[in-house]
């Protein structure tokens, strides 16, 4: 696929480097207009002040994306799908648009010598060259310009400089006038600021203005800048593609043409009236177009929160905003000596916030205004605060003085690139990054020299382990009601000729399928030998047994047969060896004593015809929805075992008389964790109830409520047979060549393409064989209506609403 983008600032290369990420073997071309690679605007500043260089502030670039410089659009061919530059033509199967913006001027400022505009590379060159010896004259006083006063400020070849403010308030008109006057009490003498003030008149010759005249002022040869806003840089697009302020877009910033998409500022989506004003949003909407193009993990794009930070002389001003800010608020101002803050209201919720030199904490407030909580104003003024962490370095990540150096510290961060682990400070609009790297610079002395680094991950990893250490070591101190222990076990393993290297071959095996790193194997260990802490009631309802016979029915005692025999199988019908009165009084009594502790374990389909009565337990007749209920209400955890608890499997199977269903759907609820499979391994029953003793909690489930690290790969993709299928060799009937030569099955009805479990690498039986190494096709036995669908011998052809529903 052919993907030109037009563009070359940050949105334009965050798309570029992202896609190629996703998916590289796209064709990506860049087309831009400047004379210099994609570079941070962010840090103009720098060019201006000669603090940083061109290549300094440059963006970094996938080196297999191509960069054409120097190509300004003027014309695009939807038919043909091709744009026309000056110099050349160029053929795209996706079309970015990313040519952000263009900044407001009430001239063209490229025709007069002494005025300039403050957007791109080359305005910092002129305004660095031609402000010496002259009185610089700055227009407008939002976020661009008062960024710019600060740089000239400190210029030493800017003698005097003037701003011409057009209101009566500086950074944003609705800022108070209170807050308005710390701003400009903290420039030098250098800068003077007129309020209510404009040009109205402009005295040009040979190209230079001569004279300026505003309402109160003349000057004479003055350095004109203009900070007056920006605009959508869209105007060559408008007879091409439908535009209002920027080109209209859908929520994956596609346009009206599906093979065109525009993102960041240039962009206007259409369901928000939306157009890109900050960094985060640019790159959010570069992710909803990179999803629509390659289909994967759709995100549509929404309007999020905004945080800005505007760092001027002695204050910093922190803007946080919600998108549904508008005119119509209530204000409440807080005051101090020399700080301020600013709540914007609306119906009791907080929808903006302007802070200036606060300590009030960012985090608290975004959070305030994301949850849309009514809020009484007494709560504002004990607002969460920041003491003991300095002041706010990132705004974006809401990072603050010592929050940094605590990360450096304790992690040994040496360099701006070793922070990337552990923060995103200094990255995200990048506006902060020369203060990090000072702070990681200051802050070195203060490591421990015998620190050990490590990674996030091995933090992780540690602090999970010794979660699962310390549910073990609670699991054993609990009173358990089955008398065997650790030392019952191993005997049991020896009278049964189970080696320790079996078992520890076992462990190793188990934690991997789990997906836990192999530092969890003596934690898994240990959980074995804790199984029979835990009190497991086994339901039998509509089902032929073969989950349980799973486990007992083996030529040879395996590790999993032993196992099962020692967790804490309270009561299981099938097994133990009381029955009648006995059995339901054992019931009763675990029912009763130990609620909130037990797991219940159901194998087997629930019949809901005739309220219950086609299944009908025990001495006293009680249908199966019945008993189901009532051991369900107080377990700890609810487990449907193999494919009928799942859905009703072969039992729920048309026309299912018995109006059979799974677990869940006879419970009505959400948190049943189900196993499916016909039969499941008995390793994944095993894995799901050590992961409970380790973590309190279940692990990751897919939308069926099945464990991940069981569910999530596709027999087909991990299947031996997998490279016949590639290469067209089938069994094209049973005992043929292919056959005989272990030739994929598909063609004989294998449905391994659309099953989900780890059968292919788990195996049964200790890992001896599974049904496609047997040499039969895969049933598909874990998905839903398994029975209707996939037994038999037939080719499956997949339903359209069924693509992609994994």
């Amino acid at each position: 696929m052919r993907l030109l983008i037009i563009g070359g600032g940050i949105a334009a290369a965050y798309f570029a480097n992202n896609i190629k990420k996703a998916d590289s073997s796209v064709d990506v071309t860049i087309l831009s207009e400047e004379k210099y690679a994609p570079y941070d605007r962010i840090h103009l500043c720098k060019l201006v002040d000669e603090t940083s260089d061109i290549e300094e502030i440059s963006l970094h670039l996938d080196p297999t994306v191509h960069l054409e410089l120097n190509q300004k659009i003027i014309k695009i061919d939807r038919e043909k799908k091709r744009v026309y530059s000056k110099e050349a033509m160029f053929g795209y199967d996706k079309l970015i648009i990313a040519t952000g913006s263009l900044p407001n001027a009430p001239f063209d400022v490229k025709s007069v010598e002494n005025a300039a505009v403050f957007r791109s590379a080359d305005d910092c060159e002129i305004i660095k060259k031609s402000v010496k010896g002259r009185e610089v004259v700055v227009v407008g006083g939002g976020p661009i310009a008062l960024e710019l006063l600060e740089t000239l400020d400190k210029m030493p070849q800017v003698e005097k400089i003037s701003l011409l403010i057009r209101s009566d308030s500086l950074y944003d008109k609705n800022l108070s006038s209170e807050s308005v006057k710390i701003i400009e009490q903290s420039y030098t003498k250098k800068i003077t600021v007129y309020f209510e003030d404009e040009i109205v008149d402009t005295v040009i010759e040979d190209a230079k203005i001569k004279l300026l005249k505003t309402k109160k002022r003349e000057i004479k040869n003055p350095f004109l800048i203009f900070g007056i806003g920006i605009r959508p840089n869209v105007e060559e697009f408008r007879d091409t593609l439908k535009c209002n302020k920027g080109i209209l877009t859908n929520t994956f910033m596609q346009s009206e043409d599906e093979n065109i998409y525009a993102i960041g500022e240039c962009a206007e989506v259409t369901k928000f009236a939306f157009i890109a004003g900050h960094v985060e949003a640019c790159t959010q909407q570069a992710k909803s177009a990179i999803s629509h193009i390659l289909q994967r993990e759709l995100q549509e794009f929404e309007p999020k929160t905004t945080i800005d930070m505007l760092k001027v002389g002695e204050f910093t001003l922190v803007d946080v905003m919600s998108p549904d800010f508008d005119k119509e608020y209530n204000k409440v101002i807080i005051s101090k000596e020399n700080s301020m803050d600013e709540y914007f209201l609306k119906n009791d919720r907080v929808l903006r916030y302007i802070g200036i030199n606060s300590t009030v904490d960012v985090c608290y407030v975004q959070n305030l205004i994301e949850s849309a909580k009514e809020i009484e104003i007494d709560e504002l003024y004990k607002a969460a605060k920041t003491e003991g962490r300095g002041k706010l370095v990132c705004s974006c990540t809401g990072t603050y003085y010592n929050d940094l150096v605590d990360i450096v510290t304790q992690n040994a961060v040496n360099s701006f690139a070793d922070l990337k682990e552990f923060s995103e400070a200094g990255r995200v609009c990048g506006r902060c990054r020369g203060e990090v790297v000072k702070i990681i610079e200051k802050s070195q002395c203060l490591i421990d020299p015998n620190i050990v680094k490590k990674s996030p991950e091995e933090k992780e990893l540690e602090k999970k382990l010794k979660v699962a250490k310390k549910r073990v070591e609670k699991f054993n101190k609990e009173h358990p009601r089955n008398a065997l222990d650790e030392e019952n076990l191993e005997a049991a393993m020896q009278s049964m000729d189970i080696t320790k290297d079996e078992v520890n071959r076992w462990i190793s095996m188990v934690t991997a399928d789990m997906q836990l790193h192999p530092k969890f194997e003596e934690v898994v260990a240990k959980g074995v030998k804790s199984l029979n802490k835990i009190p497991i009631v086994w339901l039998e309802l509509s089902d032929c047994s073969g989950n349980s016979e799973a486990f007992i029915k083996s030529a040879n005692p395996a590790i999993e047969d032993l196992i099962f025999e020692y967790i804490s199988l309270d009561y299981h019908e099938l097994l133990m060896s009381a029955s009648g009165d006995e059995s339901e009084s054992l019931l009763d009594d675990i029912i009763k004593n130990q609620k909130g502790e037990y797991i219940l374990i159901v194998e087997g389909a629930v019949p809901l015809g005739l309220d219950g009565k086609y299944l009908r337990i025990g001495s006293k007749g009680e249908t199966g929805i019945e008993l189901l209920k009532r051991c369900a209400k107080d377990a700890a955890l609810v487990i449907a075992v193999g494919s009928c608890a799942f859905d009703g499997g072969v039992v729920a199977a048309a026309p299912n008389p018995t109006d059979a269903v799974g677990v869940a759907e006879a419970l009505n609820r959400e948190d049943v964790v189900n196993i499916s499979g016909c039969p499941t391994n008995p390793v994944n029953i095993v894995g799901t109830l050590l992961y409970y003793i380790m973590f309190e909690e279940m692990p990751p489930l897919d939308k069926f409520n099945r464990p991940l690290w069981a569910y999530e790969g596709r027999v087909h993709d991990n299947c031996e047979r997998r490279g016949h299928y590639e290469l067209g060799e089938f069994v094209e009937e049973w005992g043929d060549e292919g056959a005989k030569k272990g030739w994929c099955l598909f063609k004989m009805g294998c449905k391994g393409p659309y099953a989900f479990v780890n059968c292919p690498t788990m195996k049964f039986n200790q890992g001896a064989s599974w049904p496609v190494q047997a040499g039969h096709g895969c049933m598909g036995c874990t998905e839903r209506g398994f029975f209707d669908k996939f037994a038999n011998e037939r080719v499956y052809k997949e339903e359209e609403n069924e693509k992609d529903s994994h």
